[in-house]
């Protein structure tokens, strides 16, 4: 009997052992994917939503100012992950009478067609579709778009950017909200999640 309960004590200690050295990577992969988030509120209290923690925030230091372009919110810059070009989430509201884009449908049709309606080698444009944000009807889309990158020469170098749209109305005069991904495809995987998370937790008009 004592050899017998001995042995199990032993197994037990065995399995549980085997256990953590499995679930400690399982756990590593986790959290370095997705990071820490924190409460980020727009100028004017038009929004709030989670934003990775420890993602670079842009500021153009000059320009016009959000009052000014009537447009608010945050650019978000992550880490590139051995790209050349950073990921980027971006959340703003571009109320009523903005200097970017008059409705919400010209901004639709400017990102989510070609320009002149001629894709160019390696783009591609998925379809406008309908979701929920926020207890709102939403539009979201995708696309392929190439970037340039490096100084002038006879053959630039260029990364192929996937970037995803999520549109929303503001109940009011035409107003609206616009969350962006846009990430290297070849590591898009990395970010998509950390950009469903800030979606996810998006509240207009606080």
């Amino acid at each position: 009997m004592y050899k017998s309960s001995f042995t199990v004590k032993i197994l037990s200690g065995v399995l549980i052992i085997i256990a953590l050295m499995v679930f400690r990577p399982l756990a590593s992969i986790g959290l370095d994917e997705m990071p820490k988030f924190k409460d980020y509120v727009s100028s004017g209290n038009y929004f709030k939503c989670s934003i990775p923690a420890e993602w670079s925030v842009y500021d153009p230091g000059f320009g016009l100012s959000e009052e000014e372009k009537k447009v608010y919110g945050v650019t978000l810059f992550g880490p590139q992950n051995g790209s050349q070009v950073s990921s980027l989430i971006s959340i703003h509201y571009y109320a009523p009478g903005n200097l970017l884009h008059k409705t919400m449908d010209e901004f639709i049709r400017i990102h989510a067609e070609p320009v002149f309606g001629l894709e160019s080698e390696g783009e591609s444009y998925s379809k406008v579709s309908q979701i929920k944000i926020a207890g709102r009807v939403a539009k979201t889309f995708e696309r392929i778009d190439i970037r340039f990158i490096g100084k002038r020469a006879i053959k630039i170098p260029k990364v192929s950017i996937y970037e995803k749209f999520i549109v929303i109305p503001d109940g009011k005069a035409g107003g609206f909200y616009v969350l962006q991904l846009s990430v290297p495809v070849d590591i898009k995987n990395k970010y998509t999640g950390i950009f469903a998370e800030t979606a996810k937790s998006f509240l207009p008009e606080i």
